[in-house]
């Protein structure tokens, strides 16, 4: 059986993934379970999966789950130290990485040293450390299967047609503000922001959704994942978020794939790589479709989106400032500190800031994402006071 190790349980692609499992017992086997600070959910996943160690985000967390009968010697570490020996110590066959932000970026490079291949949500992986991963491991190699149903789409989309694609197009929703200008937004509440019109994600994702900084990351990593120029990727918006992307061949002609909105179907494909196994939930029929519409993106309208793409072609380390400037940034916002309109604000700050270098390790990353940290710390101290 495929050993499984999931970090990011307790998440909306964690429960997912074991929702699967679920559903597949006899075919893979859950090794290790690595989650935050959402206890009793977490108790919950490993009096299903029996056979599971775990690691927790804290000591405290760590301790609590402990006092439950029974799970004692299943318990690994806590924090990036625990990740870290939960996969060296379960030898899984494959990391789903659900982790958000930087915090994803190590387990992800240790899983692929131990030759894990990692099914891969976490975004800031490939963000920030696309380049030097591209570098360590060889072009082409199916270690890392995307988990995103933007570029799940694009791995079906690019079957058999790689060589002969010229062009490959991302959708977007738009998020819950499309046809908004930016003078609307200044007063948005957290609760505004977080209603997706069309997905169910974890607060950090669905935030940068509303902004489309999200796109921007997706955009870097379809660059890293299929090795397209950035001048080959483009974005549509597509309110119905049915089609999740399109190739365009050279003879013109295009490929689209559509997809229900559930993220059970990336995750499936991922576990069963390379094979197409039935999906047992809810798929399109074409009598549903009804209207599907797209436009140009209104990048006067989404500066963060812009931003995602100078960051992206400056290269080196502006990608890993963008992305700890955003992580700043949106918890600022969640927490009430900032307007939404101050998300871009802050990102622009930190990167204008930013003398770029090259990224030649892994602490070079860190160092950026230290550096950003620290700039808007002291930058905006108001906002960093409890």
């Amino acid at each position: 059986m495929k050993r499984i190790v999931i970090l990011g349980s307790t998440g909306s692609i964690g429960r997912s993934a074991l929702e699967i499992l679920d559903r597949a017992r006899g075919e893979f086997d859950v090794a290790g379970l690595a989650a935050g600070d959402n206890v009793e959910e977490l108790a919950r996943q490993l009096a299903l999966f029996p056979g599971a160690r775990f690691s927790a985000r804290d000591a405290a967390s760590a301790g609590a789950i402990l006092k439950e009968r029974g799970l004692a010697g299943r318990a690994v570490g806590y924090g990036a130290e625990g990740i870290e020996a939960l996969i060296r110590e379960t030898k899984p066959d494959m990391v789903i990485n659900a982790l958000v932000g930087i915090a994803g970026l190590r387990p992800t490079m240790t899983a692929l040293e131990l030759g894990c291949a990692v099914a891969l949500a976490n975004k800031e992986t490939l963000v920030t450390a696309g380049e030097l991963i591209s570098r360590r491991f060889a072009r082409g190699t199916h270690a890392i299967i995307p988990i995103d149903s933007e570029h799940f789409s694009l791995a079906r989309c690019l079957r058999g047609y790689r060589d002969e694609t010229v062009e490959i197009v991302l959708t977007a929703s738009g998020g819950p503000f499309y046809g908004r200008t930016r003078a609307d937004l200044a007063g948005v509440t957290v609760g505004e922001v977080l209603n997706h019109p069309t997905w169910k994600m974890g607060p950090k994702v669905t935030v940068d959704s509303a902004n489309l900084l999200n796109k921007g990351l997706e955009v870097i990593e379809a660059h890293w994942l299929f090795h397209f120029p950035y001048s080959a990727i483009k974005v549509v918006v597509h309110p119905q978020s049915i089609v999740h992307s399109i190739v365009r061949l050279r003879d013109g002609s295009l490929i689209a794939h559509l997809a229900p909105a559930d993220m059970k179907l990336p995750i499936m494909s991922a576990l069963y790589h390379p094979e197409v196994r039935e999906f047992p939930w809810r798929s399109l029929g074409l009598d549903e479709l009804g209207r599907l519409e797209f436009a140009p993106l209104p990048r006067d309208e989404y500066p963060a989106y812009s931003l995602a793409l100078a960051a992206a072609e400056r290269g080196g380390t502006a990608p890993a400032v963008l992305n700890a400037a955003d992580e700043v940034a949106v918890t600022a916002f969640l927490a009430g500190r900032i307007g939404f309109l101050s998300i871009v604000s802050w990102i622009e700050e930190a990167l204008g800031a930013h003398a770029v270098r090259p990224i030649d390790t892994l602490d070079d990353v860190f160092e950026a994402d230290r550096w950003t940290r620290e700039f808007l710390a002291e930058r905006h101290r108001e906002a960093f006071v409890t």
